[in-house]
């Protein structure tokens, strides 16, 4: 019967797609620490292949913390995705892994957050772009709602390091315990931050954060274009932040700047800053309720399914597909 089992489970395997996950030529050598600390100071670079290497090599040490400090190859990372696409159905680079694929599987939905390469570089570029925005760095403190893995707090990293803050206070709070652990451990290990394990949704969860005024704020707690926005904790959280933090919000840099919504009959609502992201959606109708359309970044609006796309060409093309699922 386990001869029939694994044969089974053998007809499931497909291997993940040939060749190197990025470019060799645009993969950026270096630890993981090294690359971050220069990138986080002025003038550093910060475009689109510096980030990539960064999310991978986070995406590494995620998975593997113990190899936080090694300059990891392109080769041990274009394996991790293969393993990571593949987790479900298996492949040869998983077979006899029990512990690894279950690692996998279990902080599946966060990891395909951080693996979307070209959505979360977008996302990691209009963070370094709200320095222009950012009217309190002394004393900076971040905070990032539905952290996952943490790599927006690398972003707010970023951004106090290139605005000359030197120990930013950054915090993130995830909902899933074994998520958090994983993510707090991380980014203490490399002086970033800590993520707490909570509900953002309640407002109680903000009373604990070091006093003074929000810097810089990231939510990205949204559902795809198309869906209702209730499918996604993004209004509740809103809610709860500015219940709890009020005048605290008043100068921060919000990450997206603002989110567009729309019903069937045509009508729009944006949700900002100015507004508490709640808009106002006329009738008594509630923004839960309106159906997820744009978003801005970095000044820009556009749709939420075209978030990643000047950075598509991260992705070598055969994972494109398989790897750009985080909306």
């Amino acid at each position: 019967m386990d001869a029939v089992k694994d044969l089974a489970l053998r007809l499931l395997e497909r291997e993940p797609p040939p060749g190197p996950v990025m470019d060799p030529a645009r993969y950026v050598a270096g630890s993981l620490p090294g690359l971050l600390a220069a990138m986080a100071r002025p003038g550093g670079r910060a475009d689109g292949p510096a980030l990539g290497s960064l999310c991978l090599k986070y995406a590494y040490a995620y998975v593997h913390p113990d190899r936080i400090g090694e300059d990891v190859s392109l080769e041990a990372v274009t394996e991790l995705a293969g393993q990571f696409a593949r987790r479900r159905g298996g492949c040869r680079a998983l077979a006899g892994r029990g512990e690894l694929r279950r690692l996998l599987l279990h902080h599946g939905f966060a990891l395909q957050m951080l693996l979307d390469l070209p959505k979360t570089v977008h996302l990691l570029t209009a963070l370094v772009a709200a320095a222009s925005r950012v009217r309190t760095p002394e004393g900076f403190l971040g905070l990032d709602c539905g952290a996952g893995t943490g790599i927006l707090l690398l972003g707010h990293f970023l951004l106090a390091g290139r605005l000359g803050v030197a120990g930013p206070s950054l915090w993130g709070i995830e909902h899933l315990p074994a998520v958090a652990e994983r993510a707090d451990g991380l980014l203490s290990a490399l002086g970033v931050g800590r993520v707490v394990c909570g509900d953002a949704t309640a407002s109680a969860i903000y009373d604990n954060l070091p006093q003074g005024p929000v810097a810089c704020l990231t939510n990205e707690t949204l559902p795809s274009r198309g869906r209702r926005l209730y499918k996604e904790p993004f209004t509740a959280i809103s809610q709860a932040l500015f219940a709890a933090l009020g005048d605290r919000l008043r100068e921060t840099a919000f990450v997206p700047e603002a989110v567009w919504a729309s019903e069937r009959e045509g009508r729009w609502l944006r949700l900002a800053p100015e507004n508490a992201f709640a808009g106002e959606g006329g009738q008594g109708k509630p923004a839960r309720l309106f159906v997820m359309a744009d978003v801005e970044l970095a000044g820009r609006r556009l749709p939420a399914d075209r978030v990643g796309e000047p950075f598509a060409a991260l992705l070598a093309p055969p994972w494109r597909e398989i790897l750009g699922r985080r909306w």
